[in-house]
């Protein structure tokens, strides 16, 4: 089974809120004189006074020193108003601060009062819950974050992305695979750029992997192909196509034709498709790998390889000389596998629409060895001539024709087209 690195990095970066609210908590001048008369001391007050003008100078060092002071020096033991109004500026000021240990501090002071309720408290149970992932407590996150969405009985996208990444960083990838299920349905639903949707598909990749269902995993990295298709996306693909169709011929070479129309090929894939190519009777596409292969240093310029680019180039003007009596011997014999093997000939030619005839020809007559493998050259060269709903019927029938080409052909359909 192809291995695949575990995602460490966090997949949305982390913003620490300041809580809304704790405006209106901040005593002005006025505000003193109202606060002493509902129950306030007013050394409490002078102190929260002094920290609201600390923290509007930007001195949010001082602001939390003066909030201290009123939690362990003057009248005490404070007021539910005070202790409210003295914690919840301390929070603010621990934020502006990125003060993370005296943010969660606060927060467990706040919660252990019982007095926090409704929508306070689930901006409370959030703060804590990101404060943790930001700070890397990644277990406590995870165990945060389930608390906030059993008490908010829901989870934002972000809750959802948050809580799998943690679960990715602590290889708990069977409880991150249904968080990440549902973290990409809510991503989608609200809207989240799709480089944020492909790694959480990509984390899924990694846990899928790591719990061995391969059937899953295969899902996924289809499901990548068409959010964010790229190159290591394309390798893990083609790495399990080649096993779980034993390196069919016809398989193989739809898989490397799809990474090519991509521009999703690395390195090791050029040598592969060229072979299958030249299997298959198409040089056309062999050279193109040859040459492109040995461009970019994928495929030595040894004796072997010059031979073979040779020889490729060589079946080919070969098969451009007897193109018109082919096609005057296949028209006579009426047999849908010589129309198959004409339609090769001009595909590996790019003469697509010359192909698509062909293959149209090929398919109504019947008797194919591989009616899948026609179909799949006839969808191809539909898209090529700008036939997309065309297209899609002949992958369509592809699958008919041999159901293990399925996941092939509905790439085809998804992104190809």
């Amino acid at each position: 089974m192809l291995k695949k690195p575990i995602l460490r990095a966090s997949l949305l970066a982390t913003v620490l809120a300041i809580p809304a609210g704790i405006a209106s908590l901040a005593l002005t001048p006025q505000a003193v004189a109202q606060a002493q008369s509902g129950g306030w001391h007013k050394e409490t007050a002078d102190r929260v006074k002094a920290a609201q003008e600390a923290g509007t100078k930007g001195n949010f060092s001082e602001a939390i020193r003066v909030l201290k002071e009123a939690k362990v020096k003057g009248p005490l033991p404070l007021s539910p108003q005070e202790e409210q109004a003295v914690n919840e500026y301390l929070i603010y000021a621990a934020s502006s601060a990125k003060d993370y240990k005296l943010i969660l501090q606060t927060i467990d002071e706040r919660l252990a009062t019982g007095r926090v309720t409704g929508a306070d408290l689930i901006r409370k149970l959030r703060l804590q819950a990101t404060t943790l992932y930001a700070t890397g407590d990644y277990r406590g996150a995870v165990a945060a974050f389930n608390k906030l969405i059993e008490t908010q009985g829901s989870a934002t996208a972000d809750d959802l992305i948050q809580l799998g990444n943690a679960q990715l960083v602590l290889r708990d990838f069977r409880a991150a695979i249904p968080t990440l299920e549902k973290a990409v349905v809510a991503s989608q639903k609200a809207g989240k750029p799709t480089a944020t949707v492909g790694k959480l598909l990509e984390g899924l990749n990694s846990s899928y992997n790591a719990t061995k269902n391969d059937a899953k995993r295969l899902e996924t990295l289809h499901r990548l192909m068409t959010v964010t298709p790229k190159a290591s996306v394309f390798s893990q693909l083609a790495s399990v196509y080649e096993v779980k169709s034993k390196k069919d011929q016809v398989v193989m070479i739809n898989v490397y034709r799809l990474g090519a129309s991509r521009g999703l090929l690395s390195s090791q894939h050029y040598a592969k498709y060229a072979e299958l190519a030249l299997d298959l009777t198409s040089p056309g596409e062999a050279v193109a790998m040859l040459e492109k292969g040995m461009v970019g240093g994928a495929i030595k310029k040894d004796d072997r390889n010059n031979r073979l680019l040779a020889d490729s180039k060589s079946q080919i003007e070969r098969l451009k000389t007897g193109l018109a009596q082919l096609e005057r011997e296949t028209l006579a014999t009426k047999n849908g596998e010589a129309e198959a093997k004409l339609a090769i000939a001009y595909f590996t030619l790019k003469h697509y629409a010359k192909a698509t005839e062909a293959g149209k020809r090929g398919i109504d007559e019947g008797k194919l060895r591989r009616a899948d493998d026609l179909n799949m050259l006839l969808g191809i060269a539909l898209l090529e001539t700008k036939k997309p709903a065309e297209a899609k019927k002949a992958f369509g029938a592809a699958v008919v024709a041999n159901e293990t080409i399925r996941g092939v052909a509905d790439l085809w359909s998804s992104i190809g087209v």
